[in-house]
């Protein structure tokens, strides 16, 4: 179980902060597109089915077609209150993006450029979607600059819905002879973006980048003896050799002799 320091925080922060971490993640799904006829629709909701499978994770379906911004402003000033609090809530993203004359949807930007405090240090992963056999590529080509401008951490693994047109029947189902192999993409897209999800947020919640104090963590004395070659680089002899081995919050690993 996690240790949280209540010497520079009062406990019941504490008590928050602990009680959030043990809740599953929320991870939304952004249908971002609103015209009509789209076949990201279906993309979406294929989404939304295979996440709420998940072990661990909520979800539920943002349609930015359902969202109301006026066209005279944009920005921050035009925030809407629940959208907000949702992107606030969520651990990560996901993206589901029509691919537009080598681009996305400028609607979709409007939308997403009224928040950037609720993005922060979140994970998100984007899926690709076209009528041609290259699922969207360039849509997540041209969203990357912009995920970073927001402050939103993209994941390596993306998912590319290409020949959409063929790959969902009128039901909206996928296709059979293309499922197995889309979950199979979908498990490996969403193991990378859990994992970020989960440890962004337990940095939001426990590291800030102000500190400036370098954290180790508690030594681990356990077969750390080092093998002959580099005992005697060290100049010990491995019989009472032992290593003590800490790594810093940056990630720094290093392997000090003890007596």
């Amino acid at each position: 179980m996690h240790e949280f320091d209540v010497t520079k925080e009062t406990e019941e922060l504490a008590v928050s902060k602990k009680q959030k971490f043990m809740t599953n993640l929320f991870i939304p799904v952004i249908l971002g597109t609103t015209r009509q006829g789209r076949m990201s629709e279906p993309v979406a909701h294929f989404m939304v089915e295979q996440v709420t499978q998940w072990n661990g994770v909520e979800t539920e379906l943002i349609d930015i077609r359902q969202l109301h911004f006026p066209i005279d402003d944009a920005g921050q000033e035009i925030k809407d209150p629940q959208f907000s609090a949702t992107c606030e809530r969520a651990d990560g993203l996901i993206l589901v993006v029509p691919e537009y004359n080598h681009s996305f949807p400028g609607w979709l930007k409007h939308v997403l450029d009224t928040n950037l405090e609720e993005y922060i240090h979140k994970a998100v992963g984007i899926c690709g979607v076209s009528a041609s056999p290259f699922g969207g590529t360039r849509v997540i080509q041209s969203l990357l600059p912009v995920m970073r401008e927001l402050g939103l951490i993209t994941t390596f693994y993306d998912l590319n819905f290409g020949n959409v047109n063929k790959l969902f029947d009128e039901s909206g189902k996928i296709a059979e002879s293309e499922k197995e192999a889309y979950l199979r993409r979908f498990g490996r897209f969403m193991k990378e973006l859990v994992w970020m999800s989960a440890v962004l947020r337990y940095g939001r919640l426990n590291l800030s980048v102000e500190e400036q104090e370098v954290k180790t963590a508690t030594p681990n004395y356990h077969a750390n003896k080092p093998c002959p070659e580099i005992a005697a680089k060290m100049g010990m002899e491995t019989a009472d050799a032992v290593l003590r081995v800490t790594c810093s919050q940056t990630g720094k690993v290093e392997a000090i002799p003890t007596n």
